[in-house]
């Protein structure tokens, strides 16, 4: 007979002791100690469910210093989720992610696939559960629950509870291509940026700097809403950008380390921009800070300039728009002036770049290139002036206060 493993039981024996039905079971403990355990019912049916359940207890009991296949996995999920919680509170992962999955774990996974054992999760069952997420609740959710069961699987081989992840193998959930961001042309540029200053609301909600710093930059709206003046060297024409702002259940806003190297970077302003924020500094009397603070000062919540922005433009054309068609709107005005796909990966902060690139080239804010490309295309020039060849901004012309 095949020797029981670590968490595994025999096959259920049966007898009677002093007229009573009995059931039995040798079990093997997570000590590996092998014992046997008996429970008594009307019926040796009924004796079976009882020392099988009282079995699974025990082992369940047991199962969280050591993780088999015998191992529920909830069980895997629980220890999964307190390596992620980890990283979380050293920073290496954001508050965001670890909301987004301990949802959809609490109102699809586990309650799915929570009871099963690792040794019965496989490639069919994992299939048909996120093919099931798929049709009921879209492609969307269905790759947050697909990466999810995929992260738990990686911690149980890691413990020994499973030999291969059984994710790999599923089918590639394709949803439909969303429609790409588009950029805004010169002329759109200056209507948009008419439109905001035009607006008592889009003042109100200070929508009109903000559009301008980030089509200055080209950066991510958490990333503009994470400057503060200490990061802004006006003197230089240069900005860093270190954070992002988000909010999480339960804290409000915070504000966290960018993810990566390519994206904690420093960014020559075009003059234009560098006048808009010393007028702004002058007006908010603000040396500290958000530079795009909130009502009360403190860090303002992304998804509230969002709003904003949809309730200005409904009812016009620019029904598209929103903060991430700033960021389109720099990357393709970089490339139409003729600058590199490595100048422009440096303007907005992505990180696919070569080793050496990364490591001994650094990412300093040297492109000379991307400024003048962005001097030349000051948002508030008049379409009809003159174009000048250098780049230079008239000193008649608005500088964006």
């Amino acid at each position: 007979m095949k020797p029981l493993g670590l968490g595994e039981h025999g096959k259920v024996t049966y007898g009677t002791e002093r007229g009573k039905k009995y059931a039995y079971v040798l079990v093997r403990l997570w000590s590996g100690k092998t014992v046997q355990r008996k429970r008594s019912g009307e019926t040796y049916s009924k004796a079976s469910r009882r020392v099988l359940d009282a079995v699974a207890e025990e082992l369940e009991q047991g199962s969280s210093a050591v993780i088999t296949k015998a191992a529920r996995f909830r069980v895997a999920y629980d220890g999964w989720l307190e390596s992620f919680k980890a990283q979380v509170e050293a920073g290496k992962r954001a508050e965001s992610s670890f909301e987004l999955y301990t949802g959809e774990a609490e109102r699809l996974v586990i309650p799915r696939l929570g009871d099963l054992r690792l040794g019965e999760i496989n490639t069919p069952v994992v299939e048909r559960f996120v093919q099931g997420v798929q049709a009921d609740k879209g492609p969307s959710t269905a790759k947050v629950c697909k990466t999810l069961v995929s992260n738990v699987c990686s911690w149980a081989v890691r413990q020994g509870g499973m030999t291969a992840n059984p994710v790999r193998e599923l089918t590639p959930i394709e949803a439909k291509p969303k429609r790409q961001p588009r950029a805004l042309d010169g002329h759109e540029i200056r209507a948009w940026l008419d439109a905001l200053d035009e607006s008592d609301y889009a003042r109100r909600h200070d929508l009109p700097d903000l559009a301008r710093f980030m089509l200055a930059t080209g950066v991510r709206i958490g990333e503009a809403l994470g400057v503060t003046w200490a990061d802004v060297d006006l003197s230089a024409g240069v900005v860093k950008f270190e954070r992002t702002v988000y909010r999480v259940k339960g804290k409000g806003m915070v504000a966290r380390k960018v993810k990566s190297a390519a994206s904690d970077r420093p960014l020559l302003l075009p003059s234009w921009a560098v006048s808009l924020l010393k007028d702004r500094r002058a007006k908010l009397r603000a040396f500290d800070g958000p530079v795009f603070p909130n009502a009360r000062g403190g860090w303002r919540d992304r998804n509230l300039v969002q709003r904003s922005i949809r309730k200005v433009r409904g009812g016009t054309d620019f029904e598209f728009l929103s903060t991430h068609t700033y960021r389109k709107t720099v990357a393709t005005l970089l490339d139409e002036s003729g600058m590199t796909g490595r100048q422009i990966a440096d303007q907005l902060g992505h990180s696919r770049v070569s080793m050496t690139q990364d490591k001994y080239l650094g990412r300093g804010a040297v492109n000379t290139g991307n400024v003048r490309a962005l001097e030349a295309v000051n948002p508030d020039r008049d379409p009809n002036a003159e174009n000048p060849e250098s780049g230079q901004i008239d000193e008649n012309e608005e500088t964006g206060s």
